[in-house]
């Protein structure tokens, strides 16, 4: 019966260990859904992107980034300097070509002087246009770009994301709640021993098997969390495991913000293909439009003569049209300078560092609740069945 007995903290041990590893598998795995008509499973995490991915979003604007000002850090001009000369180059194909192709007659009888003058005043009013543009989206950035949109379909597109999300900020902490059952598994083993050395009730072990396995969960997420603030006990200091890494998971958050979803060129996409994009191809072809009014200059009147006011006005918007879906194939010459000047990285990381430690925790721990609940529910079925075993073993012979 002694031997036996050796059973009861060796099981919980190893089922503390295994329940914990396993419960941590069902956080991330599957990422799809697996099973056979409605009895399957998806790991928490992918089945649950859409909801942790608009937390994580509206915590990170509401306390760590202020949008607006951070775009304000882009200068137009620096923009206009950056596309300028491929669109001039654009413009001066597209309007040459329109003209031939519509009044190549009107087109051929200017006299050069004039024909290169129009050239060059459009040179001179691209420029503007790329400034204008700028300007609009900078005074109501809301309007034009939804960055909960953004974040909230990278996640859901690619579900992976998220897992690798948690598993970069929270690596350190998953692993030791995985040991951490291995531990007081066995200490808590080892107390259901000394009970049922004295008392052999059929409902024990599986009983205590339950309290046991959530016990062990709830504790380790109790380490990981709290204290909040470090303690000290003479050369002994503690404080909850993700909060002792503050600095590190700071770094590990911006990161991957910054390469994998707030990057230059899905803040670039997410503009022309948002809720307002419609209305970026309106401002854009308007202010065209404008440009090659101006850059017309004393052969409008001619040209209006010519072809009639209203095939003028259709030229224009043809150029127009044509230039604008030339804008995204150049949009790759800011990508550089737009995340050198947001410095979102930068920014990011030293936001999320700077908080106090109830700070840091009040902004990150939303997104672990659900992985909480899981851990420790997932514990208690195992350990209850692990009791069962437990209570097999002990009264086998």
């Amino acid at each position: 019966m002694n031997l036996h007995l050796l059973a009861i903290p060796l099981v919980t041990a190893m089922v503390g260990w295994g329940t914990n590893a396993m419960a941590i598998r069902m956080l991330f795995a599957p990422v799809q859904w697996v099973g056979w008509w409605k009895i399957g499973w998806q790991g928490v995490l992918p089945a649950n992107a859409e909801r942790m991915a608009t937390i994580c979003v509206r915590l990170m604007t509401s306390k760590l980034l202020d949008i607006q000002a951070i775009f304000s850090r882009i200068e137009p001009d620096r923009i206009s300097e950056l596309l300028s000369p491929a669109l001039e180059r654009h413009a001066e194909e597209i309007v040459e070509q329109v003209l031939q192709d519509r009044f190549p007659t009107v087109w051929e009888s200017l006299p050069e002087r004039l024909r290169q003058s129009a050239r060059e005043r459009l040179r001179a009013e691209l420029p503007q246009v790329v400034e204008r543009l700028m300007q609009e989206l900078q005074s109501d950035l809301n309007k034009y770009l939804d960055i909960e949109a953004l974040v909230v379909g990278a996640f859901v597109k690619n579900r992976l994301l998220l897992n690798q999300l948690f598993w970069e900020c929270g690596k350190h902490e998953f692993l030791f709640i995985s040991r951490s059952g291995l531990y007081f598994g066995a200490l808590f083993g080892i107390i259901q021993a000394i009970v049922w050395w004295f008392i052999q009730p059929l409902w024990f072990l599986p009983l205590t098997g339950l309290l046991v396995g959530w016990a062990t969960n709830w504790l380790a997420l109790k380490m990981v969390f709290e204290p909040q603030q470090p303690h000290s006990f003479g050369p002994m200091k503690w404080q909850g495991l993700f909060l002792m890494r503050q600095q590190e998971v700071s770094a590990a958050y911006a990161s991957f913000f910054a390469t994998r979803i707030l990057h230059p060129e899905a803040l670039v996409d997410a503009v022309l293909q948002g809720p307002a994009a419609d209305r970026i191809v309106e401002l854009l072809q308007r202010y065209v439009e404008q440009a090659v009014d101006q850059a017309s200059g004393i052969a409008k009147p001619l040209l209006q003569l010519t072809v009639g006011t209203e095939e003028w006005v259709a030229l224009k918007q043809e150029v127009s049209n044509r230039l604008v879906l030339s804008v995204p194939s150049e949009l790759d010459r800011v990508h550089n300078y737009t995340g050198e000047a947001l410095e979102l990285e930068k920014e990011l990381q030293q936001n999320l560092a700077g908080l106090s430690p109830d700070q840091f925790e009040e902004v990150l721990r939303p997104l672990f609740k659900q992985d909480e609940s899981t851990l420790i529910a997932v514990g208690a079925v195992l350990g209850a069945i692990a009791g069962c075993i437990q209570w097999m073993l002990v009264t086998a012979g």
